[in-house]
């Protein structure tokens, strides 16, 4: 596992494109926070910083770690990945939760920006339990980026999607609106979707509210390993496919 840790530090490095993230969100947040300076809404700073935590990392996913299985077939070396898949797979899997842990950096650069550029107190009551939430967001958004993969080989034109794969997940996260204040059926879609519990705890541990928590990160543990274990299927199917020339390595 640490070699494959290792390999993909190795590919990044190369390739700093792939942590444009960590340049750009920051950026964004200082227009996000500007405006809440200018009109006094310190309130809403906490809900800023999660917001663009979860958004980097989400992205980060969909534009970057997806592209691992991408960038194997250019480079020519998923052919020969295809002769033992499963070991494929389990690389692939380290490699990209690698990828998507690039974007953990993200949260503390924008709760520093609000801090020290704008004197928003922003505290972490609870940092155990961000500091899980958080891990846990990125194993499951990794699964994701899993499926978005496989999708990648068995569809020519899958590439394309990715940009329909943001703001609609953005809501289901509860990042656009609170979960509460979405109307019922988009609310009652929310609770199957990890991310939603994963953004609730990671604003209660910023809020520092009282009470057990146990109950929501039993549920996104379960989901997390849900959509892990499915990017990872999906992903596997895929490779069976490409593997008997039922799917186009190169469209």
């Amino acid at each position: 596992m640490t070699a494959f840790v290792q390999l993909q530090w190795l590919l990044l490095i190369r390739s700093p494109r792939l942590l444009a993230t960590l340049v750009i969100v920051p950026f964004y947040s200082v227009v996000f926070f500007t405006t809440l300076h200018g009109y006094g809404a310190p309130g809403l700073s906490a809900t800023v910083a999660l917001t663009a935590f979860v958004m980097s990392m989400w992205s980060q996913a969909m534009f970057v770690a997806a592209e691992v299985v991408d960038d194997d077939r250019w480079d020519g070396t998923l052919e020969p990945a295809l002769l033992t898949p499963d070991a494929y797979v389990r690389a692939l899997t380290v490699r990209v939760c690698t990828t998507t842990a690039l974007s953990l950096p993200v949260l503390v650069e924008v709760i520093a920006i609000g801090r020290i550029g704008f004197g928003f107190a922003l505290p972490v009551h609870r940092p155990l339990l961000a500091l899980t939430a958080s891990l846990l967001l990125v194993v499951g958004t990794a699964g994701f980026a899993l499926m978005v993969s496989a999708l990648m080989i068995l569809m020519p034109g899958g590439r394309n999607l990715r940009n329909a794969l943001t703001y609609p997940f953005y809501i289901l996260g509860g990042l656009i609106l609170p979960a509460a204040a979405l109307p019922v059926p988009v609310r009652q879609l929310t609770q199957l979707f990890f991310l939603s519990y994963g953004t609730q705890l990671l604003r209660a541990a910023m809020a520092g509210s009282s009470g057990s928590h146990w109950k929501d990160l039993s549920l996104l543990l379960l989901l997390t390993v849900l959509q892990l274990v499915a990017g990872a299927a999906l992903l596997r199917r895929a490779l069976s496919r490409a593997r008997h020339g039922e799917a186009r390595l190169y469209a």
